[in-house]
């Protein structure tokens, strides 16, 4: 039933005399908004309810929120508004006809909404409805030239992110280059590299009565991260020496990479058994203060925050001693976001729905949804930039009861770099920063552009004949690349890379990479540009 509200919203409207309630479903399953929907003064979820006139009943499965949604569009019993990442469920759901296309929508019941006239990023859109159809998708975590023309980085520290920053890489932990007597200086070749695992190697030296670890990778996902990395610094290109698309796995710098995995478990540096550990496990060998080098996603590690007790850095690339040199995608183009967020046709309250959308994205909603109430929360620097205040800082940390930043779906990554000031040069997140764009500065590198290389999910049908030999390829190359890495000598690491290739073509490889080099040239004639391999007179 609705409650009585004659409460002024923000920015000085008066809202519908009348709460209603909706249900917000999500495929996400570890976000945790507050759960119960407080209307309270001084609140985040009071606040959104004073501004839009809607309470929330909010629905998020603790786990297979897909398959519960895929039964609500079969009974075409949708929720109001469903924030969604799953990509075969946001296909399904548009194929359904059951969702708004959102131009249509706010035309017809917020016609005067900023998202109407020119304030969603037309490059993002244009990607939406790409993929979609048509508009269909509010995406979260925008990102993109577009809509950096609507909110400008605040500071030089923002643009080095968005021209280089990249998860996957290495850090040294500076407490054990200190007792080694180390400087990056001596880090730079594989040679230098792989001298100083056998230094440590064979050091007494101990952390706690424990022997040092000369390198970690990431655990079970080292395929993914730990290998990406090493691809990254020798230079490997999914682009073979003819301008066409490859697997990155068939260039020859992969190969080095394997055969470096291969060397430092041979020599001792690497213990096998981290290929199995999870997440956790990686963060508490980092905490242990024993690991000299971590090669994989930097931010799996926690590192450089408070508890791990010592400063991390990254020396961005090793230097392959075969002199090939490093190559790192960057897509700086726009992409589709993270979290997707829809309308349902039979929405109830439709007219405060729209009101509600445009809202919690404009600068004002972002503004009090993310850094609360100004003079409170947050204050407001000499170039207008958020300062947090210790009240805010608390709020945050504990998102899940007081909603400062828990809705995640409106979070726009460009304007928050927008408003928030570059953090001081010795903070946790200005270091993160130096190790995160180390590769993309470094004077060897070629950078180029990502967006190439970068194809939809849907653009092999998983239940075509090269849906399932796409499949086939990708289990059998977890297992072969996991048994590359073990071989115990050169010569049975060139017969099982070997194996691998043959074993590839036999699965249909090539035409796979003919499939990906067709989406690829229509990326080249979408961009104006194409990609040559940065190591082809080095092969």
């Amino acid at each position: 039933m609705a409650e009585e509200n004659s409460t002024a919203v923000a920015g000085g409207e008066t809202a519908d005399s009348t709460i209603d309630k909706v249900v917000w479903f999500s495929d996400v399953d570890f976000w945790n908004p507050p759960t119960k929907w407080d209307t309270s003064e001084g609140t985040i979820t009071g606040g959104i309810t004073k501004a839009t006139g809607l309470e929330f009943e909010m629905n998020i499965p603790a786990g297979d929120g897909s398959t519960k949604l895929a039964l609500m569009i079969v009974n075409g019993n949708l929720p109001d508004i469903m924030s969604l990442t799953d990509s075969a469920t946001i296909k399904e759901l548009v194929d359904s006809g059951q969702v708004w296309q959102l131009e249509e929508f706010l035309e017809k019941y917020d016609p005067e909404s900023h998202l109407l006239n020119g304030g969603y990023a037309e490059d993002i859109k244009e990607l939406l409805i790409e993929r979609d159809g048509d508009w269909y998708a509010y995406a979260s975590h925008q990102n993109s030239p577009d809509n950096r023309k609507l909110y400008p980085p605040y500071s030089e520290y923002y643009d080095w992110n968005n021209k280089y920053g990249e998860n996957n890489g290495i850090l040294w932990n500076d407490a054990a280059l200190k007792e080694f007597g180390l400087t990056h200086e001596d880090l730079q070749t594989e040679e230098q590299v792989l001298a100083a695992f056998e230094m440590v190697k064979n050091s007494d030296k101990t952390v706690n009565g424990a022997s040092y670890i000369p390198l970690l990778v990431d655990g079970n996902t080292y395929q993914d991260t730990t290998l990406r990395s090493l691809e990254y610094f020798f230079g490997s290109m999914p682009i073979d020496d003819e301008g066409n698309y490859q697997d990155w796995i068939q260039a020859p710098e992969s190969k080095h990479a394997l055969k470096f995995l291969n060397t430092c478990i041979n020599k001792g540096y690497l213990d096998p058994n981290q290929f199995t550990v999870d997440n956790a496990s990686v963060k508490s060998y980092i905490a242990s203060g024993r690991v000299l080098c971590f090669i994989g996603n930097k931010a799996n590690t926690n590192a450089n925050t408070d508890w791990t007790g010592t400063t991390w850095s990254s020396t961005g690339a090793i230097l392959s001693g075969e002199g090939t040199l490093p190559a790192l995608p960057k897509n700086s183009e726009a992409g589709t976001g993270w979290i997707q967020t829809f309308i349902s046709k039979k929405c109830q309250h439709p007219e405060k729905i729209a009101k509600w959308l445009s809202w919690m994205s404009s600068e004002e909603g972002i503004t009090f949804c993310v850094y609360g109430e100004e003079g409170v929360d947050y204050t407001l620097d000499e170039q207008g930039g958020y300062v947090e205040t210790e009240l805010g800082e608390e709020k945050k940390l504990d998102y899940a009861n007081s909603g400062l930043t828990a809705y995640w779906p409106f979070h726009n990554s460009d304007f928050f770099n927008h408003v928030d000031p570059a953090p001081e040069e010795d903070s946790e997140d200005y270091l993160g920063m130096l190790n995160n764009t180390a590769l993309g500065r470094m004077e060897e590198t070629t950078v180029y552009n990502g967006a190439l290389i970068t194809f939809a999910d849907t653009l092999i049908d998983p239940s075509s004949d090269l849906g399932i030999s796409k499949s086939q390829i990708d289990n059998y190359l977890k297992g072969q690349i996991s048994t590359i890495v073990m071989t115990k000598d050169d010569a049975a690491f060139e017969t099982q890379y070997e194996a691998l290739l043959g074993q590839l073509d036999k699965l249909g490889i090539k035409a796979l990479n003919e499939a990906y080099n067709e989406a690829y040239k229509e990326k080249c004639a979408y961009y104006g540009e194409t990609l040559t391999n940065c190591n082809i007179n080095r092969h």
